[in-house]
């Protein structure tokens, strides 16, 4: 058995890979900065379920992120849950999305050349995806470079295959980090 030693002070090569070892999920937060947009998709890992009363998903956005500055203008987000086969997504919203195709109404129908549609609460979401949270941030807690919001589940939509078969055999197979070349170690 090989006995832990802390480094003094932190080895940053160690910590990162450290920290790229730890499980994730790959995810697409949408954004709205009020009901007339703008709109923005931004890939996401940084997130976990941070309480089951009110239900309540914890996700950490850079400070300097266009997204960021949306969630604090509309305090509105979804979390979009993608299968494992849509991991040539991640890499559409890595960056702020330019491209954004509307309806007559004004209302958009492809953001980065991907299907969307609005949750109830205004924010954009993909149409083609496991599942969809709709989220409302109730509390926020900045750090220099990041801050993690907490949005309390106020919709969710499931795709029909998620729900089929019993119980036991219900599975979403949904993106993960190791799934992709990519990773957050901060």
């Amino acid at each position: 058995m090989t006995e832990l030693r802390f480094d003094a002070p932190v080895d940053d090569a160690r910590r990162r890979r450290l920290l790229w070892a730890m499980p994730a999920g790959l995810y697409v937060l949408g954004t709205t900065g009020g009901s007339a947009g703008p709109y923005n998709l931004m890939t996401q890992s940084l997130v976990v379920q941070a309480a089951t009363e009110p239900c309540v998903v914890a996700f950490a956005v850079e400070a300097t992120a266009r997204t960021h500055a949306l969630l604090e203008a509309s305090g509105v987000a979804t979390l979009t849950v993608l299968r494992r086969d849509q991991r040539a997504l991640v890499r559409r919203f890595v960056k702020p999305v330019e491209d954004v195709t509307s309806d007559p109404g004004g209302r958009p129908v492809a953001l980065g050349g991907v299907a969307v549609g609005l949750a109830p609460s205004g924010a954009p979401h993909l149409r083609d995806a496991a599942g969809c949270l709709d989220l409302c941030v109730v509390d926020r807690v900045r750090f220099q470079s990041h801050t993690l919001f907490c949005g309390e589940v106020t919709g969710v939509a499931v795709a029909d295959e998620v729900l089929e078969g019993s119980a036991s055999e219900r599975r979403v197979d949904v993106l993960r980090m190791e799934d992709t070349k990519m990773n957050y170690g901060g």
